[in-house]
């Protein structure tokens, strides 16, 4: 619609041009208005995003889990351990972790994308808090499997390490409770390629020790065991859709 002479307008609708009156154009400017609604109701119907589907999440967890037990069966300085718990950790080993919890906490973040996946800018905020904690507790545990190599002893709480990777996936999945289904499973999912790769990194470092005969799929096991397994159960959880229907 242009207005070059006030009171007359040119109304183009199409290849059409149409000539006069504001008040003569009625019947055309209420089905411009109609077209203008439709519009606006159909881009408010339209999700502003769609999520793809937690698949590549559990492949680029298995990849990180994978590498990382590769890498901690390496011939790395181990802490060691005393009354207390974990003692002399050496710097090397601890910037090596370090690292490692750098990447999966960045991949989880450019996987999940929790700012798209989650509709409150605070849920996505939480989040962030959610995967920071998993992994401050994860790159722990890690460190305490490091210490028992070579020291004839047997890490015990084995479902205090189940409960790790579940307890993140469970908070996570809260968050998303309003999101949908597909959010809840990516946003409990993410925190997996935190907890998983971390807790195989720490089996890892557990086996490298020069006396101990376990292997890289011992140590697969026991992550599948220990952080895989539950993850999964977290996930399906989360993934449950508990709300009450009304009868048709």
């Amino acid at each position: 619609m242009t207005q070059d002479a006030s009171p007359r307008l040119h109304v183009v609708t199409g290849n059409h041009v149409v000539d006069g009156h504001p008040g003569e154009l009625g019947g055309v400017w209420a089905d411009l208005s109609r077209r203008a609604e439709a519009l606006d109701a159909r881009a408010a119907a339209r999700p502003a995003h769609r999520l793809r589907p937690a698949a590549g999440l559990v492949g680029a967890g298995a990849a990180l889990t994978v590498t990382l037990a590769l890498l901690g069966r390496q011939a790395w300085p181990l802490p060691e351990r005393g009354p207390s718990g974990v003692t002399d950790v050496p710097q090397s080993l601890l910037t090596f972790l370090l690292l490692c919890t750098a990447v999966c906490v960045w991949t989880a973040g450019r996987l999940v994308r929790p700012a798209q996946t989650l509709r409150s800018s605070g849920g996505a905020r939480t989040w962030w808090v959610v995967l920071a904690g998993s992994a401050l507790v994860s790159v722990t545990g890690a460190l305490s499997l490091a210490s028992f190599a070579g020291t004839g002893e047997r890490p015990g709480d084995l479902l205090v390490r189940c409960a790790v990777p579940v307890v993140p996936a469970v908070l996570a999945g809260v968050l998303a409770r309003d999101d949908g289904r597909t959010a809840r499973i990516r946003a409990a999912s993410g925190t997996g390629l935190v907890t998983v790769p971390l807790a195989g990194l720490g089996w890892a470092l557990l086996s490298s020790a020069g006396r101990s005969t376990a292997g890289l799929g011992d140590v697969l096991a026991m992550t599948g065991l220990a952080g895989a397994a539950p993850l999964a159960l977290a996930v399906a959880f989360v993934a449950a859709d508990r709300r009450r229907r009304s009868p048709a």
